[in-house]
């Protein structure tokens, strides 16, 4: 019983932890893309498009490497 009980728990935790990660790859690709364009917007002024430009190429990079993150993992199990 203690067994079975305890197996559940690390599936739930493995799971848990897999979302985790994939939230923060993909946030964490946002943000670095963000800031590269504000920076970029700063230094060129161009009314918000580099901004634009940047979140959707880090959606895009966050969004590909969670699948190449999950793909990885799933193959494991």
């Amino acid at each position: 019983m203690w067994k079975k009980k305890n197996q559940l728990n690390n599936e739930l935790l493995k799971y848990i932890s897999l979302i985790t990660q994939l939230g923060l790859t993909i946030i964490s690709s946002i943000l670095i893309f963000l800031v590269g364009a504000i920076y970029l917007e700063k230094k060129f002024q161009t009314e918000g498009v580099l901004i634009l430009v940047g979140v959707l190429i880090g959606v895009a990079v966050g969004v590909f490497a969670a699948y190449k993150l999950l793909k990885k993992t799933l193959e494991k199990e």
